[in-house]
């Protein structure tokens, strides 16, 4: 039904959420994914919070029609971690180190390098 309103793509919830995952995740529930996939036909499905979800789970729902994968908190955690790493070791003190083009360029280039891991995970490097 969804599909025929002319909807280019749709983000179902199968076990996804936003942010991190807490300890006792089940997990995706690659069933529903499957049931969603055959109704939809070539309808491209979203998987949002994709942040956190183990390589085999996304490689998996990928193989089920998911083609856009939503990491913003694994680029929002990783930026985190790069800019307290930079303050922490001080160098914000050094020099020039309080300009914001230095200490928010670690976190910039964690984000870069989470993004290239994930697009590789996503067999998505070289795709428009």
């Amino acid at each position: 039904m969804i599909a025929d309103l002319g909807v280019p793509m749709l983000a179902a919830g199968i076990g996804n959420i936003h942010g991190k995952y807490p300890a006792n995740w089940a997990g995706l529930n690659f069933d529903v994914l499957a049931a969603i996939s055959e109704k939809v036909g070539d309808m491209p499905l979203v998987l949002h919070g994709g942040t956190g979800i183990p390589e085999d789970m996304i490689k998996k729902a990928i193989s089920l029609g998911v083609s856009k994968i939503n990491v913003n908190t694994e680029c929002q955690l990783a930026f985190a971690a790069a800019t307290r790493a930079y303050v922490e070791a001080g160098k914000d003190q050094q020099g020039k180190g309080f300009d914001p083009r230095k200490l928010l360029a670690p976190g910039f280039e964690a984000i870069k390098a989470t993004v290239r891991e994930k697009m590789e995970l996503f067999g998505s490097v070289n795709k428009a």
